[in-house]
């Protein structure tokens, strides 16, 4: 439905913004499920430690600034030392090289007590990572599971690493708790009231310069006709930040 040149939407879903840039883009989607996810659904809370996996991308960059706002100490994966310079200016106070790094001794030597709050979009061996790092009261907010698509040729062998069924999960939106954690898969909030009413909140930050939307900037796509090049792109895991495409 979002690939379109018009769409016809309820007027309560729709945002008032300043002008069409890009970066409100993010906002709207990305920023939006973030501040959702963990403020909603995550119950964050200051003095926590936080895992935010893929935290250069979309979803991620957003939730980095959003956990350090709430007085988070934050930990952030990636996969590149371009995007490590990134998270290091959003304020990421730890930054794991999960492509040259164990993220998992890592991950023990930051957070020896384990995790209190995870947002992970990767699926796979980064799950499975995340899920053995997870604290006794430890909350694994679901928001994605990219690793496990069907654009990577390795994703039987991605999903092979835990014994969750991730797309049931993500899917259904279940919850599953082990003892005193909880796994939420596809975190939004059950109330969408309450995903919008993080509107006026994502929109603030971003005004008063503590909520920075960053777009992609690697290659631009414009028109319908590159929507497909642009996925393409996003699904690569090389993008900074949302992948947008011009209409």
């Amino acid at each position: 439905g979002a690939f379109a040149e018009y769409s016809v939407v309820k007027a309560q879903g729709l945002w008032i913004v300043p002008e069409a840039a890009p970066e409100y883009v993010g906002l709207r989607i990305s920023a939006l499920t973030s501040c959702a996810m963990l403020e909603e659904t995550g119950k964050l809370r200051k003095g926590e430690t936080v895992l935010i996996t893929a935290a250069a991308g979309g979803a991620g960059h957003f939730a980095v600034q959003l956990a350090k706002l709430a007085g988070c100490t934050v930990i952030g994966t990636c996969s590149s030392a371009e995007k490590a310079a990134v998270l290091r200016e959003l304020g990421c106070d730890h930054i794991i090289n999960h492509r040259t790094q164990d993220v998992a001794a890592e991950l023990l030597k930051i957070a020896p007590g384990g995790l209190d709050v995870v947002l992970e979009g990767v699926g796979g061996q980064m799950l499975k990572t995340a899920l053995g790092s997870l604290g006794p009261k430890g909350r694994l907010l679901q928001v994605g599971y990219i690793s496990e698509y069907p654009h990577n040729k390795n994703r039987e062998a991605e999903a092979a690493h835990h014994g969750e069924d991730t797309a049931s999960l993500f899917w259904k939106a279940e919850t599953i708790h082990r003892a005193d954690q909880v796994i939420y898969g596809n975190a939004w909030p059950k109330d969408f009231g309450l995903v919008m009413a993080k509107k006026d909140r994502v929109l603030g930050l971003h005004k008063e310069g503590k909520l920075v939307s960053l777009v992609d900037s690697a290659k631009v796509f414009s028109g319908l006709g590159e929507v497909p090049a642009a996925v393409e792109w996003m699904l690569t895991g090389k993008a900074i930040g949302k992948v947008v495409v011009a209409i």
